[in-house]
């Protein structure tokens, strides 16, 4: 299992030679309010559906998928282009996790209300045993891995990079849970190594 090359990288051993990795972007790329603005202003205006038992359910957040189409629960969310606002992530991330991480996925949260249920990522479009990065703006939120009844719980404030490697993702499920705690809004960027022609 490759360490990502990621300044004061803390590792979480998960057991059975399995990991989590945890660090913080430079100063220079964290969003400052302004650019938190400009990243919320572009969430679309409606949120994607998928089908639950048989029926169309709009997912509790804003998503949209940037630089390569993302295929989630039987929908593809097809990609615009790269914004320049996420090129330096883009950049940052491919210098120091994994060369090839070349597709986005934003998740805008905003209140209570809106979270992630716990899943395993699907990784049928991916380079083989590349790591899956998430970087965090805005509201601290808790990340969660949970695996049968143990579960790990993550703060992720503002300028957190996660990053979960190949097997982990496979083993343990993760999800952002919903809380009437949180009051605010989050932007997540999670950025993955799509195979391509």
């Amino acid at each position: 299992m490759e360490t990502p090359r990621i300044p004061a990288l803390v590792t979480h051993d998960l057991g059975d030679d399995l990991a989590f990795f945890a660090g913080r972007l430079p100063d220079e790329l964290t969003w400052d309010q302004s650019l938190f603005e400009n990243a919320w202003a572009f969430h679309p205006t409606e949120r994607p559906v998928i089908q639950m038992i048989g029926k169309p359910v709009a997912i509790p957040r804003w998503q949209m998928a940037f630089g390569h189409d993302y295929r989630f629960s039987n929908q593809t969310s097809v990609a615009a282009p790269v914004p320049e606002l996420l090129e330096p992530l883009r950049g940052w991330c491919q210098k120091h996790i994994h060369p090839r991480l070349n597709g986005l996925l934003l998740n805008w949260y905003e209140g209570p209300g809106h979270y992630i249920g716990a899943h395993h990522d699907e990784d049928e479009q991916l380079v083989p045993h590349t790591p899956i990065v998430t970087i965090s703006f805005g509201e601290t939120r808790n990340f969660r891995l949970i695996r049968g009844r143990e579960k790990r719980d993550f703060a992720a404030p503002s300028g957190t990079v996660f990053v979960l490697p190949a097997d982990t993702n496979r083993a343990w499920k993760h999800l952002v849970p919903k809380s009437t705690k949180y009051s605010g809004r989050r932007i997540s960027v999670t950025l993955r190594a799509f195979e391509t022609a």
